[in-house]
């Protein structure tokens, strides 16, 4: 890992409150289940409406979701059925409730850093041979992984200048 994706998992998981969002690639099976596939809530009477996120609590550790605007003019939505706020605690399963929620775009935009993070190491470890290093102690690996990742920077700085002054030219 650079040292600028380095700081950036670092900044990424903090924000984050020490949690790494994690893509789910299984759904409900449970038909009783009231939620979509991003796990948020659904209206009881329709399905098809979900709940949307509104903000993370970070008091209580709970995402906030409001009333479907689809259901709003369905007859029995004031007959006190339809709940107007959804919360949910993050805690309950943390794989499925993330803070930001699942399917919102801060989710969506914190996913692509992620992944992109973990590009960088798939690429080193590929390329650079990272996952063969054998030392006996840990200051010779910490050595070597920062040579490694100096010369990755070195390379990517020289690849973006030397395409910045062919832009130029």
């Amino acid at each position: 890992m650079t040292l600028f994706n380095s700081l950036f998992a670092r900044v990424i998981f903090t924000a984050n409150s020490g949690r790494i969002p994690v893509k789910i690639t299984f759904t409900p099976s449970n038909p009783n289940d009231f939620t979509d596939k991003h796990f948020a809530p659904t209206c009881v009477f329709n399905r098809q409406h979900s709940y949307r996120y509104d903000r993370f609590d970070q008091k209580y550790e709970t995402l906030k979701y409001t009333h479907p605007s689809e259901c709003k003019d369905f007859p029995l939505a004031n007959e006190g059925l339809c709940q107007k706020v959804y919360k949910v605690k993050i805690t309950t399963d943390l794989r499925k409730y993330t803070a930001p929620a699942r399917g919102s775009k801060a989710w969506k935009t914190l996913f692509k850093r992620c992944t992109a993070v973990e590009r960088v190491n798939a690429y080193l470890k590929e390329y650079f041979q990272l996952n063969n290093v054998r030392y006996r102690t840990g200051k010779r690996a910490k050595v070597h992984f920062d040579l490694v990742t100096l010369v990755y920077n070195a390379s990517k700085l020289a690849v973006d200048r030397l395409a910045w002054l062919f832009l130029i030219s």
